[in-house]
């Protein structure tokens, strides 16, 4: 009689990983009869292997001589894993400057697994923007799929800036006529910035006036923001004029009684501006006496200064 049973051996390993979705094609096995000799085509495989769905599939292989001696059941394990991670790719972009003080609304990013499909929904996003403030903000992107394969982060960078310059409000006209020698203190300027506000105290004045000396004169007001944002420059014009006439004095009396054929020589008379000063040169005299003559005569001085005063 023949009572030993074949022996099943296993060709390739007998536990085997497999990424899912990968082509698999089992090695099989080979069968070995005391008496029958190589029994290895009558081997019956039951292979329920699916490389479609992740999970640990179970390969049996029987086997009976053929005085129906039946050989120790020999099994392979295959197990179908998913180790793919995720991609996450960002709609819109990936670097974006916004306004400070400006709205926004993150667009998100979609997640893809090359097992579980879309999985956007599970997408765990950090996202720290305050558009009141500043700064470079980092958004991140997270996702795992079923398996716990965790996708590579993916971040956004959100740049909040300050674009916009302060503005410069005068305080007072910005034409101011003034007589010269008075005295004149600046009213000076408020500065508003959109991020920074009141910066008034920032403003640089460049005040060249000088009430001694009639001129025009610029006055001119700068400021910049924390962002270096430069205002539009204001001026303010200052125009030191003299309309003050100068001021004659006779030398003398202002009338006088001379005998006829007597000689007449005139006294003159001075001259004094605010600004000039002693103009007397400039005067000019209108003398029609005739002391031949009998009669009343007027004697006129006249001056300007250098401002036609």
């Amino acid at each position: 009689v023949d009572t030993t049973p074949s022996v099943i051996s296993f060709i390739d390993a007998f536990y085997i990983t497999l990424e899912v979705y990968s082509s698999y094609e089992v090695a099989g096995a080979t069968a070995q009869d005391n008496y029958d000799g190589d029994v290895s085509n009558n081997i019956i495989v039951h292979n329920p292997v699916d490389t479609s769905k992740v999970g640990t599939y179970i390969i049996t292989y029987d086997v009976s001589d053929a005085s129906f001696n039946a050989a120790t059941q020999v099994i392979r394990t295959v197990e179908i894993v998913d180790t793919t991670p995720p991609v996450i790719t960002l709609i819109d972009a990936s670097y974006i400057t916004l306004e400070v003080h400006s709205s926004y609304e993150d667009a998100g990013a979609t997640a893809q697994d090359n097992y579980d499909g879309d999985i956007s929904n599970n997408i765990i996003v950090h996202n720290p923007v305050d558009t009141s403030k500043v700064g470079t903000y980092i958004i991140t992107y997270d996702v795992s799929d079923a398996s716990f394969n965790a996708a590579t982060q993916v971040i956004r960078t959100v740049e909040i800036v300050d674009t916009t310059p302060p503005v410069i409000t005068l305080i007072d006209a910005s034409y101011i006529t003034l007589e010269v020698h008075s005295s004149y203190e600046d009213a000076g300027a408020t500065a508003q910035d959109n991020y920074d506000g009141d910066i008034s105290n920032n403003i640089i004045v460049n005040n060249p006036v000088d009430t001694s000396t009639v001129g025009t004169y610029i006055i001119t007001y700068d400021v910049s923001d924390a962002s270096l944002n430069a205002a539009t420059q204001v001026t303010r014009t200052v125009e030191i004029v003299d309309t003050t006439p100068p001021v004659i004095t006779l030398i003398d009396a202002s009338y006088i009684t001379v005998e006829v054929h007597s000689t007449y020589e005139d006294p003159g008379a001075n001259a004094q501006d605010n600004y000039d000063g002693d103009i007397s040169n400039n005067i000019i005299v209108n003398n029609p006496v005739d002391t031949s003559k009998l009669g009343t005569y007027i004697i006129t001085y006249d001056v300007s200064d250098a401002t036609l005063n």
